[in-house]
């Protein structure tokens, strides 16, 4: 039992760094207008900021978790998968409850529309957004964000191989032997 409850802190304590590293500094603040503020957190539920964010978490979370398991499994520690499912789900929880919690992720991004756009900018995204199109472009960037993961993940991995030999033909060029070729 002793075994189970130093892992699950060790998972609890992982995933908490793993938030804590992720989030942003916080930015020094400013006094903006109310009106403002209400029309930016508008524009934010507009682009469905929420759905983005919960499901760039989740799926944060379940890239980790496999690391996790093979980790802990080093260890010999039995983590089972009813752990992981907990762990996930105050996670997820945790998360959602803080983007709209005063000083959580909404509070920490109006800033950041008030540095770059008027209010009257936001106000016409804000029209935008409530147009037909507008209404798909925010329909479809969850969807659109899950499939940019995936191809971006690919995309790296399709590009290991060649910055690998890039890099050693760089510094072989430079007098550098970074990767010994096997004698023949």
């Amino acid at each position: 039992m002793k075994k189970n409850r130093a892992t699950f802190r060790t998972i609890w304590c992982t995933v908490l760094l793993l938030l804590l590293a992720a989030g942003p500094v916080k930015a020094e603040v400013k006094a903006i207008n109310p009106s403002k503020i209400q029309d930016i957190k508008k524009l934010l539920e507009l682009i469905r900021l929420e759905e983005v964010v919960m499901l760039t978490a989740e799926t944060a979370l379940e890239r980790f978790f496999p690391i996790l398991k093979e980790a802990t499994a080093q260890n010999n520690q039995a983590v089972s998968e009813t752990v992981f499912a907990i762990v996930k789900t105050s996670t997820l929880s945790l998360v959602k409850r803080q983007i709209s919690a005063e000083g959580g992720l909404m509070d920490r991004v109006v800033p950041l529309y008030d540095k770059h756009y008027t209010q009257g900018e936001v106000q016409k995204l804000i029209e935008f957004y409530e147009t037909p199109l507008g209404k798909k472009v925010s329909a479809l960037r969850p969807q659109i964000a899950k499939e940019s993961m995936v191809v971006a993940e690919e995309w790296i991995n399709f590009l290991k191989p060649l910055l690998v030999q890039a890099l050693a033909r760089s510094l072989e060029k430079e007098g550098y032997v970074i990767v010994k070729k096997p004698s023949k």
